[in-house]
């Protein structure tokens, strides 16, 4: 039986003991059915057991997957003291894409690709139960918004990213 990885491996650097490679290859869950399972927590105990890295290069190859455990983890990389390097080494998608922001630099390969869109849920209910959900995704789509905008800065005005978002647009390298 071959043994099941965690989503991510974060690892000391061979060449240098205060740098940290982070691969998040995979996608993003929330719930833990197996010690293997990945959530924000867990993300959390192995870059605090990575120690006092002044370096974090993060690679990414990830579809995406829960927003909660994917914004907790950008967050914790963004207050992290370290120089945060991304490489998008095939695909950043969806959550996978806002954890991509939290890069200090973000290096993507030619034939790399990086998509957004509006959040999503499965939901069952009544007529006011899903018109709850659906506002509560308004409110999810606004809050991850604030994560591209200030990474883009003035190269994008909020009305271009809710189009782009609302369109589910896949990025090239040269695009992003």
């Amino acid at each position: 039986m071959q043994q099941q990885t965690k989503f991510w491996e974060i690892k000391l650097s061979a060449e240098d003991s205060k740098t940290a490679d982070i691969f998040i290859y995979g996608d993003i869950v929330s719930s833990q059915w197996y010690e293997e399972d990945p959530t924000a927590l867990s993300f959390k105990n192995d870059l605090d057991a990575a120690g006092d890295v002044s370096t974090i290069n993060l690679y990414i190859n990830s579809p995406g997957g829960n927003v909660f455990e994917g914004v907790a983890i950008y967050n914790m990389l963004k207050r992290h003291k370290a120089q945060i390097n991304v490489y998008v080494d095939a695909l950043a998608a969806s959550i996978a894409s806002v954890i991509a922001m939290a890069g200090d630099t973000v290096h993507m390969p030619k034939n790399s690709m990086l998509m957004i869109h509006n959040p999503w849920s499965f939901a069952v209910g009544n007529a006011a139960e899903l018109r709850k959900i659906a506002d509560d995704l308004d409110r999810i789509g606004q809050s991850i918004k604030q994560t591209y905008l200030q990474k883009a800065g003035s190269k994008l005005t909020d009305e271009k990213l809710q189009e782009m978002l609302d369109a589910e647009t896949w990025l090239s390298a040269d695009e992003a």
